[in-house]
């Protein structure tokens, strides 16, 4: 009996990782999830246990090289691109795994301001924010500076999609979506490294730079597949849709993390928008898209908490709130300043970055169903003041929401209310980043006419 022709998709992202078999028309036949401990590093610090991901990436690519049923021709990987794996001299892992949410020091942060930053220009030139070490390039800056002994020990450093296929292959690449991703190495108006990463010896640790779409053919166990270099997640979930869409669209991936996509908006970033969480990613061809975030998903839960506690109701009770007209109309009928909702976690994100001295006033509302209609009201105020930062004159005629806040009915229909002047479309596709790294690594011809698979509608 034939086996059958296979894509091979590892989806690594920060929590839940994830090995995908797609059949040739890019439905999942299987699906393999797992959730790892994390691990500390030197300091202390939570970190990823790659050494325990990257045995178990070998493990599900072997069962599979040898499934009665599947026949692997393709594989690639979608990670979150904001951290590297170095590779010393004699091809082995260096330890350890450093998390992009470690602090990242005062004392490093001045002396790259002082070094590279004079004219407080480099972040518009990078459309980086400063990030910390979610700027990767910041990562080697540190190492380099408070781990020298570390630091003069690496030969390679790979972002991680790259680094999976490094361990699968032995091959090395630096794929242009990872390095164009807020990690202030990418100058985008000169399409090149910044200067800083040349003058800091930094440049030559990383391998030849490839699009997201390159493939290369390799024998692994014994098994002929066709790979690809790996892909940033986000360039990954962008991707299917600009294969498919025909008009211009701004995609809203939402999540703990709310970012809106504008792959039509070429404009430099402005400093302005820096400071309102602005950035720009490149697509799969190395094309700006222009990005912004604002940490919404979280902003939800704590608000929702509060209220739960404050209204004495149970924990997911918003979960079961329906839209009631009466409710929204009557909150809409009220003067701007009444019944007001204040940020509670959001300070140093998003389009309102400032301290918020108010504090919600939870007894001006009747009751739950009430207090609920109003945070998800300006839940949707701040969060299109966030996507008309991308589009501000509204030059693009429909969102695609995508992610969690999907699955929130009040939600969407708020925000279709109130932003009049777009279409609001929804996809509840699952599994997004896995498809665009199929697609990428399958090519054109392999995809065409599977726009059906998004399921994009308008609600």
């Amino acid at each position: 009996m034939s086996r059958e022709p296979v894509t091979l998709i590892f989806d690594i992202g920060k929590t839940t990782k994830k090995a995908l078999v797609f059949d040739g028309n890019f439905h999942v036949l299987e699906e393999q999830t797992e959730n790892f401990k994390e691990i500390t590093d030197d300091d202390g610090f939570p970190s990823d246990d790659l050494s325990t991901v990257s045995q178990w990436v070998n493990e599900i690519f072997k069962h599979y090289s040898l499934h009665p049923r599947y026949d692997i021709k393709h594989c690639n990987f979608s990670s979150y691109g904001a951290s590297l794996v170095h590779i010393d001299e004699g091809g082995k892992r260096m330890e350890p795994f450093y998390n992009y949410l470690k602090p990242f020091p005062d004392s490093c942060k001045k002396l790259f301001g002082e070094l590279y930053d004079q004219d407080q220009n480099i972040h518009a030139n990078t459309a980086s924010p400063f990030l910390g070490l979610l700027n990767s390039g910041l990562q080697l800056f540190y190492l380099k500076h408070e781990k020298p002994s570390f630091f003069e020990k690496i030969k390679t450093s790979l972002h991680l999609p790259q680094y999976f296929t490094y361990l699968l292959t032995g091959r090395k690449f630096t794929d242009i979506t990872s390095v164009g991703c807020h990690t202030l190495l990418w100058a985008f108006e000169q399409r090149n490294y910044h200067v800083w990463v040349e003058r800091e010896q930094i440049k030559k640790l990383f391998p030849p730079l490839y699009n997201a779409d390159h493939t290369f053919n390799q024998l692994i166990n014994n098994h002929p597949v066709k790979m690809g270099v790996g892909v940033h997640d986000s360039s990954a979930a962008l991707m299917p849709y600009l294969a498919t869409q025909q008009n211009p669209f701004l995609l809203l991936s939402t999540g703990t993390w709310n970012i809106c996509f504008n792959p039509f908006n070429h404009d430099p970033l402005t400093p302005s928008e820096l400071k309102a969480d602005c950035l720009c990613f490149l697509t799969f061809e190395g094309h700006p898209v222009k990005a912004s975030r604002i940490f919404l998903g979280h902003e939800h839960e704590v608000q929702a908490d509060l209220l739960t506690k404050y209204f004495d109701v149970a924990p997911d009770s918003y979960k079961s709130i329906t839209f009631k007209e009466t409710i929204y109309k009557e909150l809409k009928s009220q003067p701007p300043h009444a019944k007001m909702f204040f940020p509670l976690d959001m300070e140093g994100t998003g389009p309102m970055p400032e301290k918020q001295l108010h504090q919600t006033d939870l007894s001006a509302f009747e009751n739950f169903d009430e207090a609920y209609h109003q945070l998800i009201h300006y839940l949707v105020k701040w969060q299109l003041m966030s996507v008309n930062l991308l589009d501000p004159e509204k030059k693009v005629k429909s969102i695609i929401v995508v992610g969690g806040f999907t699955k929130n009915p009040l939600f969407l229909e708020i925000l279709k209310r109130e932003e009049t002047d777009r279409k609001i479309l929804i996809s509840d596709h699952p599994r997004a980043s896995a498809l665009g790294a199929a697609w990428l690594v399958t090519g054109k011809e392999a995809y065409s006419g599977n726009a059906s698979l998004l399921s994009v509608s308008k609600i």
